[in-house]
């Protein structure tokens, strides 16, 4: 597995797409993943840009993982971990031997930059208050993840993302040796 996190509107998707197929292998998104399966309450919490809960996102996972074959094919996965819980998930699926992880991209963007990509895209969950919430998150929650992920030994690469697509692909590779 390997990882992509970073701000909303550092490249995430864009660069776990073209990771993908530079090495020839299934990409999938939280984002899209919790967009394709919630309904009703817990959807409109998505979509005002709340986390959702643990419980409902690695029950998600623990599915998609299983039909994917994380032990032993590589994927890319990006937006993952959310929380402290889903990055303890995925530490003890490292090293019990259910996912393989080579490594997690960090996308590291300017807010300036992420904001103007942001409002380029027109998903319907990307409104001003719904951004303002998921930058703050990343602030609050996901640097925290990355410094235990790190903590716990995984290959954390912090790769700086405001740069092109094409600067952004060669570090990413330069990183991760492929």
């Amino acid at each position: 597995m390997i990882n992509i996190l970073g701000m909303a509107g550092s490249g995430k998707s864009t660069q776990g797409k073209l990771l993908a197929e530079r090495i020839g292998c299934i990409w999938e998104s939280s984002g899209d993943l919790h967009r394709k399966k919630l309904t009703g309450p817990a959807r409109e919490d998505m979509l005002s840009g709340k986390l959702i809960r643990d419980e409902v996102t690695l029950a998600f996972l623990a599915e998609e993982f299983e039909k994917m074959h994380v032990d032993g094919t590589e994927f890319v996965f990006d937006g993952f971990p959310r929380s402290l819980k889903q990055a303890e998930w995925l530490v003890d699926n490292v090293r019990n031997g259910k996912i393989k992880m080579t490594g997690i991209i960090h996308l590291v963007a300017h807010k300036e930059i992420a904001l103007e990509r942001l409002m380029h895209r027109s998903r319907k969950d990307d409104t001003e208050p719904a951004i303002a919430r998921r930058l703050s998150d990343y602030e609050q929650t996901i640097l925290p993840i990355l410094d235990y992920l790190r903590s716990e030994g995984m290959p954390v690469f912090d790769i700086e993302a405001d740069d092109s697509i094409k600067e952004v692909e060669l570090k990413i590779d330069e990183a991760l040796g492929v």
